[in-house]
């Protein structure tokens, strides 16, 4: 730990090698070792910095300084080097978190645990109870508590603290609530348990989470993640599988003041999601989306303050379809009840919106020149959002090429990081059950795997330039000047993407954070202006942002990037 930098405001020089008696010299905190620095260290929030090193890692500061600031990295230790970084900090707000979630665990899904369910034409969780025997059924639970029990784990957090997350979502059923559970539905209850048990480890690293309601009775979409495959949605078609879902609401807003309660899980959750993926084809029904949220939302707000939980809203269509604008106007009407409730964007690749032949170059081109101006709407409109779901799926083979991966997902973060009002992501998934007959089935889905098979460095998160949109556009011979135009358009999650002739690069590099949408009418357009995430917040929001992120926010992703690796060591201690 360094509790203060000299009085100077430079910092120690100091040539070491790994534990040699320099910082953390403990075997058990691996050894950090400072290498000569020339130039100032300052700290503009508080002048103190605190640097922890993770057990068995041995990484180094290096950096070189310009007459404004220092650039920094972690690196390995190299007593030669004449490099030098130490992590400086962005404003609160300059930067978006960089969460996980933690799907197929408290809700399972076919392909994510395919040995004992796809290849056995299980195709949801009700199915998966049903062959074991029911809910009641010893069988059943067993199976269901050992899964409960063994994906998740210490270990499991551990890594991905040490790759960079500093959040979680983390799915779940209606079913797992108490009081809204009833055996006849079909699941195997208990599961809470679990959960609760994960947020205590959650709190000692430092992790915050998000619980999303992720299945709803009767399915709000006809995918195996809402637990019972479905041809029909009937939650949004059954007036008491319509009411139940606001009861579930209201009972995990419950949970949640029950977990603040309790000292082992205070402070970790910090919002829920009222509803996840619904059938946008219900957005304007009588018992649709847009109801469900304008009675929902108050309901969860009068037992979670807006000073301490976002509200996540999921719309399952392009914010071009003027779901941006219903909540813009949302909050301006009603901005008690809708203050820190988020926009909710999901942003594959592999859902019908790449086609042959596939290339690299597509996604980076969808990446760096078309999400952007999918997101547009709801910056232009000062809206908080949320990146609930991405991942480095393609939907084609070949991604593994060429370091694809890495470069894939520091060009979303990067998207994300540098877009006015996106508050942080959460990349889907942490881990897969991946088949041992065919162990690459989905494998492009799984965080913690991809690390093992070597495509991301197992502090993947940290050697991430955030601060520009697609910083290695270059090394695959783009510029962002050659992103075809989307100003005259909508722009939705399967628009196609196509590199073309250079354009005017400032016109290019000014749209990476003010550009021109159209409505859905295609008869309007707005002008988005360069704002700060934490400007955006101060409209309704306050001091939500702090909540919400922690200390992230404050300093920047990147810059407690060196004390997250230590977490599980200060636990420890």
């Amino acid at each position: 730990d360094s509790e203060q930098p000299p009085a100077d405001g430079r910092a120690a020089g100091h040539v070491c090698r790994p534990g040699d008696g320099a910082w953390g010299a403990e075997p058990r905190m691996g050894g950090l070792c400072i290498l000569e620095l020339d130039s100032a260290f300052r700290d503009a929030q508080s002048g103190r910095g605190v640097i922890r090193l993770a057990p068995e890692r041995s990484l180094c500061l290096a950096g070189r300084a310009n007459d404004t600031e220092l650039s920094v990295e972690l690196e390995p230790c190299d007593a030669a080097s004449l490099r030098q970084e130490f992590l400086v900090p962005r404003p609160r707000g300059s930067s978006a978190f960089t969460g996980v979630n933690l799907g197929g665990w408290l809700i399972l899904e076919d392909w994510m645990w395919s040995a004992e369910m796809q290849l056995k034409g299980i195709h949801d969780e009700f199915t998966f109870v049903e062959r074991h025997g029911g809910p009641e059924d010893p069988r059943a639970q067993a199976k269901m508590r050992e899964h409960w029990d063994t994906f998740l784990s210490p270990e499991h957090l551990d890594r991905l603290v040490r790759f960079g997350i500093s959040h979680v979502r983390i799915p779940l059923g209606y079913w797992m609530l108490e009081s809204v559970y009833n055996v006849s539905d079909g699941f195997v209850a208990g599961g809470e348990w679990y959960l609760a048990r994960a947020l205590g480890w959650m709190k000692v690293r430092g992790i915050k989470a998000v619980l999303d309601l992720h299945a709803m009775p009767g399915a709000q979409a006809t995918d195996s993640f809402t637990g019972k495959k479905v041809a029909e949605v009937a939650f949004f078609q059954d007036e008491e599988h319509f009411q139940r879902g606001k009861e579930a609401v209201e009972a995990l807003a419950d949970l949640v003041l029950a977990y603040e309660a309790s000292a082992s899980t205070a402070g970790v959750v910090v919002g829920i999601q009222l509803l996840n993926e619904p059938l946008h084809a219900f957005w304007d029904t009588p018992m649709g989306i847009r109801a469900f949220y304008e009675d929902a939302v108050p309901r969860a707000r009068r037992k979670l303050g807006a000073d301490r939980y976002m509200l996540l809203l999921s719309f399952m269509d392009s914010p071009h379809s003027g779901t941006a604008a219903w909540l813009a106007e949302r909050r301006r009407q009603d901005p008690e009840n809708f203050a820190a409730v988020v926009y909710d964007a999901h942003m594959y690749h592999s859902f019908g919106d790449n086609a042959e032949p596939w290339s690299a170059d597509v996604d980076t081109c969808k990446t760096c020149c078309r999400d952007l101006h999918i997101l547009e709407p709801v910056s232009s409109l000062g809206l908080p959002l949320v990146v609930g779901e991405f991942s480095l799926a393609t939907g084609f083979g070949g991604w593994g090429q060429n370091g694809f991966p890495q470069m894939f997902l520091d060009n979303q973060w990067s998207l994300f990081n540098t877009t006015s009002g996106v508050v942080g992501s959460f990349l889907w998934n942490f881990r897969l059950l991946l088949a041992e007959a065919r162990p690459r089935w989905y494998l492009e889905w799984s965080l913690l795997d991809l690390v093992d098979a070597g495509y991301l460095a197992e502090d993947g998160a940290y050697g991430s330039d955030l601060a520009v949109l697609c910083p290695d556009l270059p090394n695959s011979g783009k510029v962002l000047g050659k992103c075809p135009s989307y100003e005259s358009q909508v722009v939705y999650w399967d628009s196609p993407c196509g590199w073309g002739p250079l354009l005017n690069t400032t016109t290019a590099t000014t749209s990476t954070r003010t550009s021109t949408a159209t409505t859905s009418t295609a008869t309007t357009t707005a002008t988005a202006t360069t704002t700060t995430t934490a400007e955006i917040f101060d409209d309704i929001d306050g001091g939500a942002i702090a909540s919400w992120c922690g200390p992230r926010c404050e300093w920047g992703r990147l810059g407690v990037a060196v004390a997250a690796l230590g977490l599980a060591v200060a636990a420890a201690e």
